[in-house]
């Protein structure tokens, strides 16, 4: 749920118009049975849009599945693809280049590493992936979403949530500069001496109620909670 829904709003969900699943795994079960019993259809996007990049691909996605007018659906894109270059363009170049490696599920690695490799130009060295995804569709999908990238060598992809397994697919990981993970991966990253910055949960240094990294300006969340971890 978020603010101010509860039942009644489940309840009423049968007469929505669409269905978006941002999950390249999850629901598939709810989402035959909404189409199949209500006629309400649904449209999967593979991962957490963070940035211009893949925010204003799911925001196409979502307008041709409405059928919202190409003009409006553009006006917004470059309104707000603008907003967020302007301060990208300052923040690029200011902070170092980097090789870097996530540890998460699978919607926020493949959010971040999209992000930092197609929008900041950082190079991904290593996914973990620690859901617990078993079907091999399924995996194939995630790896392909995590290594077809537009300016940057496909990182390695590891499907883990053993925490030993973590610590050793990192540590077997000599040239990275940044850690991006949760605070199980904070030891390592100390051991290895390598900027750290927590993301996935759980957090254990600090609360997160309003601070998402999803879209055009949460993206600009994530790069100054890169900075401040420096």
């Amino acid at each position: 749920y978020t603010r101010h829904q509860g039942i009644e709003d489940v309840r009423k969900s049968g007469a929505a118009a669409l269905n978006i699943i941002v999950s390249p795994w999850l629901f598939k079960g709810p989402a035959k049975r909404y189409e199949e019993k209500f006629g309400v259809p649904s449209l999967r996007f593979d991962g957490l849009p963070i940035g211009a990049t893949d925010t204003s691909d799911f925001v196409r996605k979502v307008g041709v599945a409405l059928d919202i007018e190409d003009s409006l659906m553009e006006s917004v894109i470059e309104d707000e693809e603008d907003y967020v270059y302007s301060y990208l363009a300052q923040a690029i170049g200011v902070l170092s280049w980097k090789r870097f490696a996530v540890v998460a599920d699978a919607n926020t690695s493949i959010g971040v590493t999209r992000y930092l490799a197609n929008d900041y130009s950082f190079t991904p060295s290593l996914v973990v992936v620690t859901d617990p995804v078993t079907s091999a569709a399924d995996r194939d999908r995630i790896e392909k979403r995590l290594t077809n990238l537009e300016y940057a060598v496909p990182p390695k992809v590891v499907f883990t949530g053993d925490q030993y397994q973590i610590n050793q697919t990192i540590r077997g990981e000599d040239d990275i500069t940044l850690l991006v993970a949760s605070s199980y991966e904070e030891e390592v990253a100390g051991e290895k001496d390598v900027q750290f910055m927590q993301v996935a949960f759980p957090l254990k240094d600090r609360l997160a109620l309003n601070r998402a990294y999803a879209g055009y300006r949460g993206s600009l969340t994530l790069t100054e909670d890169l900075f401040d971890n420096l």
